[in-house]
């Protein structure tokens, strides 16, 4: 009897029980649960798209030295990586036999100089004082002789002379007449030919002497081969004992305190590239910090071979870190906006070819259709019917629906 009564009142209790849970479940699905998401604010921003282009370092100046005069180096004085400043010995080269030559044009060129003081000094004075008494000399004997033909022609006209004492006479005033002719022309010629003839040979010879002793000092000159500019010894293919020559060089040296980087840019954004434009240029074997190259050329026209155009930026190396040949990356900007709308790029949901994204109202997620624009790795802009400041969602985006109830768990800006 009693293990009867026991059965009924469990029965009733599973009963009731049931009952229960059934109310309990429709009562749950009648009201929706609520969706936890993540948010951040729309906010206004600039916005810049970045292409990130591989060029190669290399030194303002890269120069190439190579021996004037071939022969045997005597000395080198420098080591490769030396640091070296413009004029600076690098080596040299035994000068014994230039030194001969020049001792032998220097000798030339005094003999020379004498030959043209004498030419333009006192041996001409000499000759000239000599044609000049021997005109003055032909003058008074044909005075004289003129003289005595008149009077002799006068006596012989009132008949006190002979007619062969007149001729006689006549013909020694004709002879006096053509010996002044002759010392007369004999110093203009002096004069006007053979002196100056003589002058200028003297003077071509000096000049002939002048030039090879000028070539002389020069050879000796480039057996000392210093560096053309200041920087460092990035090649070095001499040593001493061995024969050098103009063939090859004979060691480089590079200027580094400023280095290019030289980058290929295609030609859908090589237009928005000037010269003076500033961009970033990282080098990550020096720093994980960017440098500033500044555009120093673009060129015209595209190479054949990849269809791009060079160009070069400049880049200040103080401390001379960046070495030739090291990688670089170029941060060239490709699209820039100012203050405009933007969200993070992560909010954006494309349904069936449409941008949308969800803002929070109070506790609800209401969809709002977008329109995007340019975009960056993290930000996007959009318009639409949106403001500065809405919160829009971040995270759990794809679980929504227009309407949406939820639950902000994080706020992408008090984190920040």
């Amino acid at each position: 009897m009693k293990k009867s009564i026991l059965l009924l009142l469990m029965a009733g209790i599973i009963i009731i029980a049931a009952g229960c849970s059934s109310t309990a479940s429709t009562s749950e699905s009648n009201e929706e649960r609520a969706i936890s998401v993540s948010v951040s604010n729309v906010q206004k921003n600039s916005l810049e798209k970045t292409q990130n282009i591989t060029g190669q370092a290399k030194p303002s100046k890269e120069i190439n030295v190579i021996a004037q005069l071939p022969g045997k180096v005597s000395q080198v004085n420098v080591r490769l990586g030396d640091q070296v400043n413009k004029g600076q010995v690098i080596f040299t080269i035994d000068d014994k036999d230039i030194r001969l030559q020049l001792a032998q044009a220097e000798a030339a060129l005094n003999v020379a100089r004498v030959n043209v003081q004498r030419a333009e000094g006192g041996a001409l004075e000499l000759q000239m004082a000599q044609l000049e008494s021997s005109l003055k000399s032909a003058e008074i004997n044909l005075n004289d002789a003129q003289k005595m033909y008149e009077d002799t022609k006068t006596l012989y006209e009132n008949g006190m002379v002979s007619k062969q004492n007149l001729d006689g006479v006549q013909t020694r005033y004709e002879l006096a007449k053509e010996q002044f002719q002759t010392a007369r022309t004999a110093k203009e010629l002096t004069e006007a030919r053979i002196n100056k003839e003589n002058l200028e040979a003297s003077r071509a010879q000096l000049r002939q002497a002048e030039a090879a002793y000028n070539v002389a000092k020069s050879q000796l000159e480039n057996t000392i081969v210093t560096s053309p500019v200041d920087g460092y010894i990035s090649m070095l293919n001499v040593n001493a004992g061995e024969l050098v020559s103009s063939a090859m060089p004979a060691a480089t040296v590079v200027e580094i305190s400023e280095i290019f980087v030289d980058i290929n840019v295609v030609e859908n954004i090589v237009n928005q590239l000037k010269v003076g434009d500033k961009y970033n240029v990282y080098i990550r074997s020096v720093q994980q910090e960017p440098f500033i190259g500044e555009i120093m050329s673009v060129s015209p026209n595209a190479d054949p071979r990849t269809q791009s155009y060079l160009t070069r930026l400049k880049v200040s190396n103080e401390n001379k870190l960046i070495k030739g040949g090291m990688a670089a990356q170029v941060e060239i900007v490709t699209y820039a906006t100012d203050e405009v709308l933007t969200v993070p790029i992560e909010s954006v949901v494309n349904q069936n070819g449409r941008n949308y994204i969800y803002i929070v109202e109070e506790d609800k997620a209401l969809r709002k259709e977008v329109t995007t624009g340019a975009s960056n790795d993290s930000l996007m802009e959009i318009m639409g019917d949106v403001k500065d400041g809405d919160r829009v969602v971040v995270r759990g985006q794809n679980f929504l629906k227009d309407n949406s109830k939820v639950t902000v768990i994080e706020s992408q800006q008090e984190m920040e």
